[in-house]
């Protein structure tokens, strides 16, 4: 199955309706991050461009990779449990098409989130701190774009392991959000330098950082290209060495 089909048949998948639900919770749950990275910008006296995109990106570095994988998890764990995953192996989708239309959706999804991030700045930019358009433009790093994808690109993997390793929807939105937070508590103790946690080493916290970053570090990006490979390797064992029954 050639690329068109797969994107057509992925972009078709965004409309059901469990998917639709999770799409507005997710601008619901982005409202307060985004606000109270405004409202600390705006104590500012000048704001300058820079300092407001990096505001926004930050804004939506938790809440935007957390999101997007536990979106992963719902959207496959619904075509699990509905047997729909089945059903396309019945009609002829190959288990590698199907990993590749994951990673197709993966995509489209990350790309959408640095669009919407990209889509405040401008328009609260413009009309909320009265910055000129030029200025919005000069005030946009591109290497941040880059890094704000790759890291989302990069939490979509973390979730479609998950699911596809645990085959189960329900433990995949429960063990997720559980995870992060003992990476949280994990990273306070690390940051503080109470206790030596090499925090910068777990999965959560790798990407979290890569994205937040000012700077490309290479040590990061390699992280993030480690647990990627690990990822999408035992994504694709999770489906080829499991049978699939009632086809």
């Amino acid at each position: 199955m050639n690329f068109p089909a797969l994107f057509k048949i992925e972009l078709l998948k965004l409309f059901r309706k469990s998917n639709v639900i999770f799409f507005f919770l997710s601008i619901y749950l982005f409202v307060t991050p985004i606000s109270r990275g405004l409202d600390e910008i705006s104590k500012e006296k000048v704001v300058l461009a820079g300092d407001f995109y990096l505001s926004i990106v930050n804004s939506f570095s938790i809440f935007g990779m957390l999101l997007l994988a536990l979106f992963i998890v719902n959207s496959v764990g619904n075509e699990i449990n509905e047997g729909s995953f089945r059903k396309a192996l019945a009609v002829g989708v190959t288990k590698y098409e199907y990993l590749k239309g994951k990673l197709i959706l993966i995509v489209v999804i990350s790309l959408f989130v640095v669009f919407c991030a990209l889509l405040v700045f401008f328009l609260f930019g413009f009309f909320s701190f009265k910055i000129p358009f030029d200025g919005l433009l000069k005030g946009v790093i591109g290497l941040s774009i880059l890094k704000q994808f790759l890291s989302l690109f990069y939490a979509g993997l973390f979730g479609l392991f998950l699911i596809l390793t645990f085959r189960n929807r329900t433990i995949g939105l429960v063990f997720f959000p559980f995870w992060l937070i003992t990476e949280f508590f994990v990273y306070l103790f690390g940051y503080s330098g109470e206790i030596k946690t090499f925090y910068e080493f777990f999965p959560g916290i790798a990407g979290w950082l890569f994205y937040t970053s000012p700077i490309f570090s290479i040590e990061q990006f390699l992280i993030v290209i480690i647990y990627s490979t690990i990822f999408v390797t035992s994504s694709w064992y999770g489906l080829v060495l499991r049978e699939e029954k009632s086809l």
